[in-house]
């Protein structure tokens, strides 16, 4: 047999041989195939999106401030670099939807915080807090311990939110009155919480009533 006849009889064995592959065999080398392709691509996406990855995960309640001025964008860092301090990245977006409800951005108190009891700096008067930082540190703070009075640990939890931001236009916990003698926030019983801290205080007004409505139209989820 020459050279030339054992290379074609070689050529033919080998060709045999591929043929031999089941069906089955020819699925698993498929399904390996696309498996590298998917795994691939998910890489990419990942190299990708991960300089936003913490911008990402502030958003995990599907929600985001919306209409908001100028003024309170210019502070979308440092409202999120404090509610990633004090445990509540999720609700960064509410924050915002507050800030631009209590100031749009527009004095130094940008939270309207300075009367908050975590305000330790400078006096409990209204505005008397002369630093935006300072004013969303104090703010969130503020916040957070609404959040937890109210239970609310998600922004999803949309009734528990809006006791929580109730209690943030209140203080004097509002949440606990609410949860004790209604189960939670509504229109009504907020009304009534400042009718009878009006009377309780000998003031013409106390807080807003509808603070939830008009902070939820900046924020939509």
């Amino acid at each position: 047999m020459t050279t030339t006849d054992k290379k074609k009889r070689k050529k033919q064995h080998t060709r045999r041989k591929r043929r031999t592959l089941t069906q089955a065999e020819r699925k698993r080398q498929l399904h390996f195939r696309i498996g590298l392709s998917a795994a691939g691509i998910f890489i990419v996406f990942l190299l990708f999106f991960a300089p936003f990855g913490p911008h990402l995960l502030s958003g995990s309640g599907k929600g985001r401030a919306v209409d908001l001025s100028d003024s309170v964008l210019q502070y979308q860092e440092q409202v999120l670099q404090y509610c990633e301090e004090y445990s509540i990245p999720a609700f960064s977006q509410i924050v915002l939807a507050i800030m631009q409800q209590e100031s749009a951005g527009s004095v130094p108190d940008v939270m309207q915080a300075s009367e908050s009891p975590f305000n330790t700096w400078y006096a409990n008067t209204p505005n008397s807090i002369p630093d935006p930082d300072y004013s969303i540190r104090v703010g969130v703070e503020t916040f957070a311990y609404c959040l937890e009075e109210a239970g609310c640990a998600a922004p999803n939890q949309k009734e528990r939110l809006k006791l929580a931001l109730q209690t943030y236009n209140y203080g004097n916990s509002y949440a606990s009155w609410a949860l004790t003698n209604y189960g939670g926030y509504s229109p009504d019983n907020a009304l009534e919480f400042s009718e009878n801290m009006k009377v309780k205080l000998g003031w013409n007004q106390y807080g807003d009533p509808e603070y939830v409505s008009h902070v939820l139209r900046y924020y939509r989820s």
